[in-house]
């Protein structure tokens, strides 16, 4: 399968890409980064390309030559400042957007993105019990937020 990954030079994509690509899939990056060091040990395996996710032309030209049957966008901000959220709305939410957006032009099937337990908010809000997908989304910090958006943006 030929898979495109959004934001592959982050804690998450490097691993993926190397599972997905010793599963013997046909992998493609786009990153903001892409001469990071922590990609240096896929560049004989995966194809990387310099792209920014926040430019919807980036993304669309990204996945045109790829041609993936898959997308999977790590491309996320973590841990900027609640202070000055525009940057982690910029890349969060409007990068989301643009990548679903853009599989949807494309008729790109199946987007992988990664959610986070942050959306729930800190387990003393929900007492001794276990979190589970059907408990209330309490988080509130713009990284949460931005996350429970990004399920909202998955339905529409």
């Amino acid at each position: 399968m030929r898979i495109s990954v959004l934001g592959g030079s982050g804690f998450i994509g490097p691993r993926v890409m190397r599972r997905l690509v010793e599963h013997g899939h046909e992998v493609h990056c786009m990153d903001i980064n892409p001469n990071a060091s922590v990609l240096d040990p896929l560049r004989d395996k995966v194809e990387i390309i310099h792209g920014d996710i926040t430019v919807m032309g980036d993304v669309v030209e990204a996945l045109v030559a790829a041609k993936p049957d898959r997308v999977i966008n790590l491309a996320y901000i973590l841990g900027a400042s609640e202070a000055d959220p525009h940057p982690q709305v910029k890349i969060n939410i409007l990068g989301m957007d643009n990548c679903f957006e853009a599989a949807r032009l494309l008729d790109i099937r199946r987007v992988v993105y990664a959610s986070s337990l942050a959306v729930y908010g800190p387990q003393r809000l929900h007492g001794d019990k276990m979190v589970t997908e059907d408990d209330l989304c309490l988080g509130r910090g713009i990284y949460s937020v931005s996350k429970r958006f990004n399920e909202h943006q998955a339905d529409w």
